[in-house]
């Protein structure tokens, strides 16, 4: 039986979206790393005195920092273009035990979800750090809106809800906890 439907448009920019979460979220250390090697260039240009290597490190920092999402930008211009222009329209259907996505794959059991985020507009149940999947909170269907759907799925996986995480919104807690990895007890 049906407890919850939902549905997902993905477009260009959705995939875009997911692409960054997925590496903000599972890729920060390396985004740290870039981030702390950009501020090194640029402090040690802004502290030599000589023109030439000043000018190197300083324009190597400023480049490393501008594009310290370029990776998630690769991999999210890759997945569009083999798309070409043919984004999928998901139908979810959850169950008791699991859930799957319309598409010709067997159902997903909740406790093959390894990381829940939310942020306004979406729901991302990631089943590895590798893959995932994008619900569109609008369109979910089922008692208690979006919301019961997020009680049944932390209930049934035994993981928590988190944020989207950002070096920007980083804190200890955030690191202690694992951002949701670990199961309930």
């Amino acid at each position: 039986m049906v407890l919850y439907s939902a549905e997902m448009k993905h477009s260009a920019e959705t995939v875009k979206k997911f692409t960054l979460l997925q590496y903000n979220t599972f890729e920060w250390w390396r985004k740290g790393l870039l981030l702390l090697f950009s501020a090194a260039l640029i402090l040690f240009g802004i502290s030599v005195h000589s023109p030439i290597p000043m000018i190197l490190c300083l324009f190597a920092g400023c480049f490393l920092l501008t594009n310290i999402n370029s990776r998630a930008s690769s991999v999210a211009d890759g997945v569009i273009e083999a798309m070409k222009g043919s984004f999928p329209h998901l139908t979810y259907s959850f169950t008791e035990s699991g859930f799957s996505d319309g598409e010709d794959r067997p159902t997903v059991p909740y406790k093959n979800l390894y990381r829940l985020i939310s942020d306004e507009q979406y729901l991302y149940l990631f089943i590895s750090k590798a893959s995932g999947y994008m619900i569109d909170r609008t369109t979910v269907q089922g008692e208690g809106g979006p919301e019961g759907l997020m009680k049944l799925l932390s209930e049934k996986s035994g993981l928590s809800w988190t944020k989207p995480f950002s070096l920007l919104t980083f804190n200890l807690y955030s690191f202690r906890s694992g951002q949701g990895l670990r199961k309930k007890r």
